[in-house]
């Protein structure tokens, strides 16, 4: 019996080394498998090293905010206090019947972003804060100077917001003119 059950555990033995040396030797029951070649630093397919470390983008661009304009409507300044932020409204003469204004605004960031943007509201007295923006408008917190002009206005007093500032902005402002 002994020599039986050697027979019976060498037997699979035998047959696993059988499969590993056809496998070896390339044989996959008569299917051969193309490969293709490897090449090392090909120009035509090769891809840029890429680095996860950030990179600093210096400081934010400087924003100057205007001196008021007579005639001017509204505006708001955001500049950052230590960790939080100062928001300064300043309300100006109503909007005159059947005349246009320019909005103007900029924000200045540590990084470029976008999704910042600006709302008009009406601001007669109980209607701050309530209801939708009368116009808004999304602009680049970048620092570059925005402006949209040919802006009619109902007549009466409105105010002017910025929302979505990133969390890095030093300087936001909007403001509207006359034209």
């Amino acid at each position: 019996m002994r020599g039986i059950r050697g027979a019976v555990v060498a037997m699979p033995a035998v047959v696993a080394a059988s499969v590993v040396a056809s496998l070896a030797a390339g044989c996959t029951a008569g299917v051969t498998a193309p490969v293709a070649p490897t090449t090392v630093g090909s120009a035509a397919g090769s891809t840029p090293d890429v680095s996860l470390t950030p990179i600093d983008p210096g400081p934010p661009p400087v924003v100057t905010v205007p001196a008021p304009v007579a005639g001017e409507v509204a505006r708001v300044v955001v500049t950052r206090q230590g960790a939080g932020r100062a928001a300064r409204n300043v309300p100006g003469v109503p909007v005159a019947a059947g005349h246009t204004y320019t909005v103007e605004v900029a924000c200045a960031a540590g990084r470029p972003s976008t999704g910042t943007s600006y709302a008009v509201y009406d601001a007669a007295p109980g209607t701050w804060g309530h209801g939708e923006p009368l116009y808004s408008r999304p602009f680049p917190c970048d620092g570059s100077v925005q402006r949209t002009a040919h802006l009619g206005l109902p007549a009466g007093k409105v105010q002017i917001d910025v929302r979505g500032l990133p969390g890095d902005a030093v300087t936001a402002y909007a403001l509207i003119r006359p034209e």
